[in-house]
């Protein structure tokens, strides 16, 4: 099955969105990006404008979820 070039590349990075050293939410940082996730504040995946985009650590997005914030990850891709 034939993908198209941007198979597996995130709309938000493909709209020059780049992963933060540093929580938007918290502060935290880390030379390591796997900790941190873009969210979309507005929920719409398709709204990638840079201020619609943060840069969330692992452990806000956990907070997040609880609190019950609609921010939604963008262009998640299957660990398995």
């Amino acid at each position: 099955m034939a993908h198209g070039v941007n198979y597996g590349i995130p709309r938000w990075f493909r709209a020059g969105y780049r992963i933060k050293n540093a929580c938007d939410k918290c502060g935290f940082k880390s030379i390591y990006s796997e900790v941190f996730r873009v969210f979309h504040v507005d929920g719409n995946l398709d709204n990638c404008r840079h201020n619609n985009l943060k840069t969330v650590c692992a452990n806000c997005v956990s907070v997040l979820s609880k609190d019950g914030i609609i921010w939604r990850q963008g262009d998640l891709v299957a660990d398995y």
